[in-house]
């Protein structure tokens, strides 16, 4: 079974690159003050630099398709292991009626579901729209085409509009029955569900980005080709702004490609693939470089956020004129000029900084419950707190929905002992 056939490929493919050509003659008008042989050759450097780095069409169509199926199988299991969790805690909670196992998962993959179609919701639209402009028979002839680009999506939407009608009405006419306890903690689960689901268009670009790294061609880009890119972007963004430079609006766009700029400045990904494992010293060079050249360009980032005047806005648009120039011609030492040294920080270091405190609230939950004088349900109580507590510390949630996760269990583990 084939995506697209190879005319439809080299069709995308041209479409591809002549978008990339009008984008860098868009992204130059950003240097007003240059002659016209140097905004060629910044222009050309830009350019050479995107098409080094960017990904063929059917990688990116494959590694997208990938990376929906294994997000959807991650949080599929992600769901029926809290609503496992949850149905063994709900088995201390008493009461007549006994709501059936499975209603706990089901609750946290129907807030899955809908919390993902929240996040795709533009992305829907322009499916109706495209699906009306075909009409039926145009729509049932995408649909029913074997190759996967026609219906991969419309068929993943589809599929996950009526497994969230099924799940969402199984889970509210079971729970309707079931005891007050039980309702509270699938309503726990719920939330549980919806801030995972909130986090699938994240984790979708994480692990299309681990694919494309995987099968790109080792060989094309350079280790600052997707740095210059993106910051080029970020410079014609805060050009093209200057006029409202004041507007929420502005900024958050202005921010939104300094934070590609960010990600793709500490990657070291090329560097990696040019060294073993075992050349730790040049390992380590490079990303003492990338972290400081990243955090050259978050400086930036937190400049933007606290502009008061035009003046002070033209200044940080100027510095960044002036970092592309220079990456443009391959100037390091102007780049970094102004950028303050990074400590070294071991991979390690930074797994357990990330993981530091789920590994604690997990090892309390197992010690706590067997502390003499703590009962078995509200050592169990406290055991699922603790545990849910240090999966929304790994995941990018925001203090404010792990805060209301965490209230929701204390309200509906703690119901029994405070009764």
């Amino acid at each position: 079974m084939r995506i697209l056939s190879n005319d439809e490929l080299l069709r995308h493919e041209a479409t591809s690159l002549r978008d990339v050509a009008s984008r860098t003659r868009w992204y130059v008008q950003a240097f007003p003050d240059l002659g016209d042989g140097e905004s060629r050759k910044v222009q050309m450097a830009v350019l050479h630099a995107w098409i080094r780095n960017r990904y063929p069409v059917n990688l990116q169509f494959m590694s997208n398709y990938v990376a929906t199926v294994v997000t959807a199988v991650g949080m599929a299991a992600a769901s029926v292991t809290a609503g496992a969790v949850a149905a063994l805690f709900a088995t201390d909670t008493g009461g007549s009626a006994r709501a059936p196992w499975w209603l706990f998962p089901t609750a946290t993959w129907a807030a899955v579901c809908l919390s993902a179609l929240i996040v795709t919701r533009n992305d829907m639209r322009r499916l109706v729209s495209l699906f009306r402009r075909l009409g039926l028979r145009g729509t049932i002839w995408r649909v029913t085409h074997p190759q996967i680009a026609y219906w991969f999506v419309p068929c993943i939407v589809l599929s996950t509009v009526v497994v969230t009608a099924a799940a969402s009405w199984l889970t509210i006419a079971t729970a309707l029955s079931a005891s007050k306890g039980q309702q509270l903690i699938t309503a726990a689960t719920g939330v549980f569900g919806a801030i995972l689901g909130l986090q699938a268009g994240r984790w979708v670009r994480v692990v299309e980005r681990l694919l494309s790294r995987r099968f790109r061609q080792p060989h094309r880009p350079r280790p600052l080709d997707a740095v210059l890119v993106a910051l080029m972007a970020a410079t014609a963004a805060c050009f093209q702004r200057q006029a409202r430079w004041w507007d929420p609006r502005s900024i958050k766009i202005i921010r939104n490609r300094l934070a590609v700029a960010i990600e793709a400045a500490g990657d070291t990904a090329t560097v990696r693939r040019r060294t073993s494992l075992m050349e730790v010293a040049a390992r380590r060079q490079a990303r003492q470089f990338h972290a400081a050249l990243a955090e050259l360009i978050r400086r930036h980032d937190r400049a933007i956020t606290q502009v008061r005047t035009a003046q002070e806005y033209e200044a940080i648009t100027a510095s960044l004129r002036r970092g592309v120039l220079a990456l443009a011609a391959g100037d390091l030492a102007a780049l970094m000029q102004h950028s303050a040294a990074e400590p070294p920080t071991s991979r390690a270091a930074r797994i357990l900084r990330r993981t530091g405190s789920s590994l604690v609230l997990a090892a309390f939950a197992v010690v706590i419950p067997l502390l003499p004088g703590v009962d078995g349900a509200t050592g169990g109580g406290v055991r699922v707190l603790l545990l849910m507590t240090a999966a929304l510390a790994l995941t990018p949630a925001s203090d404010g929905a792990s805060g209301s996760i965490r209230s929701a269990l204390e309200r509906s583990l703690f119901t029994k002992g405070t009764a």
